[in-house]
């Protein structure tokens, strides 16, 4: 990848994954041109980093972590246009951002609360629930371990086990629990963290994702769903719906409005909740670009690019119109796992995968990077087969 030309200004900063690579084929679909601040080699593409594959990966530059990568902005700004756009794709890197807001802030536009360090504040899970719940949202029972007052003898089972702040813990930190022995050993074992939230279990019957923006005037637009499945703990998935019928999904909407304004938050946003018996339960908000924000492309949704156009000061109602609708997304590489277990045929995947108006990776426009994918494919299917073979 090149250097930036000097007009450059867009720079997407995060690991070179299916996130960062959403946001990169949305400002293509725009014609805008994007910097890749990297973090990781870059070339490890059976782990996900082929981003420099897409025909659309012109700009960049390569970190190993995000703390060199905020070095690397701050070194650099004066080869940035005043006002460019930085747009994280992880939280490590939103966080990073946040913490030197008064640093960056004179030269750059990027997702923050007006104040140093409050983002990384309403990152925390017992923040976001009591403002959550104070303005009338629907919310599960909740106990923190880094409370004093936690009593572990008063939980009630199944419960689930979460990293209190997100960029503390892992996904692999999650656990359901259905005893206080179970309990113990997921608060002892856990790697990354030593801080959780114990939540009530529900049934989840679907996880609604809704997408959405608070704009530099104030404005709040949720414009999209994604509507996956009740998922694990893991929160792997394949299948999800895609729509734009946010008020029939979210009887909160005023509330759920409200309650982000209350944040003083302005960039890209997607809040999760669970379904039970027709009711939403208030999950977490997420204050940054969301790795499902490019599944409402097929319906004209492009929240990166309002965010992008609106700091510019260009945005216009025709750049947040839309389609009504709703359809299916397909994860068409995790889902190739399907076809290996012989729970469904390839034909059968082909089919899913062509009837999918959203996939995690694949875009029409850009197809040299779903011809990159093929060794992943490939390299499953060796995986599946030595496994078969070394427990014979």
């Amino acid at each position: 990848m090149k250097k930036s030309n000097g007009k450059i200004d867009f720079i997407l900063f995060g690991e070179g994954n299916y996130n960062t690579l959403g946001v990169l084929h949305c400002m293509a679909a725009k014609g805008v041109d994007v910097f890749l601040l990297l973090v990781g080699s870059g070339k490890r593409v059976l782990h996900g980093e082929f981003i420099g594959y897409s025909r659309f990966a012109r700009y960049g530059h390569s970190v190993k972590e995000e703390r060199e990568g905020l070095s690397w902005l701050l070194a650099h700004q004066s080869d940035f246009p005043q006002g460019t756009i930085i747009y994280p794709t992880s939280d490590t890197a939103e966080t990073l951002l946040d913490e030197h807001y008064n640093e960056l802030s004179n030269h750059f536009h990027f997702p923050n609360c007006g104040k140093q360090g409050e983002v990384t504040r309403l990152m925390e899970k017992d923040v976001q629930t009591a403002l959550a719940t104070q303005y009338g949202i629907r919310t599960l029972q909740s106990m923190y371990t880094n409370n004093a007052d936690c009593d572990l003898s008063k939980v009630s089972y199944p419960c689930m086990v979460k990293p209190l702040i997100s960029i503390s813990g892992s996904k692999g930190d999650m656990r359901v629990c259905d005893n206080r022995e179970e309990l113990d050993e997921a608060l002892s074992s856990a790697k990354h963290t030593r801080d959780f939230i114990i939540q009530q279990y529900i049934q989840n019957e679907a996880d609604l994702l809704f997408l959405g923006i608070r704009l530099p005037n104030g404005e709040v637009w949720i414009p999209s769903l994604v509507m996956k499945p009740g998922v694990s703990s893991t929160g792997e998935y394949t299948h999800a719906i895609v729509t734009t019928s946010v008020s029939e999904y979210l009887p909160e909407l005023e509330d759920v409005m409200a309650f982000v304004s209350a944040l003083n938050y302005v960039g890209p946003f997607s809040i999760e909740f669970g379904l039970e018996k027709g009711k939403n339960y208030f999950f977490e908000i997420n204050l940054r670009n969301d790795g499902t924000s490019h599944y409402p492309l097929a319906s004209g949704v492009n929240i990166a690019y309002v965010y992008y156009r609106a700091c510019k000061g260009l945005l216009t109602a025709d750049d947040m119109c839309h389609a009504e609708g709703e359809y299916p997304m397909v994860d068409e590489v995790l889902d190739i796992r399907r076809v290996l277990s012989h729970e469904i045929s390839f034909g059968d995947w082909w089919k899913l995968f062509g009837e999918a108006k959203a996939h995690r990776y694949y875009v029409p426009f850009d197809k040299r990077i779903s011809i990159c994918l093929v060794p992943m494919f490939i390299s499953r299917l060796i995986g599946k087969v030595w496994r078969t073979m070394l427990r014979k």
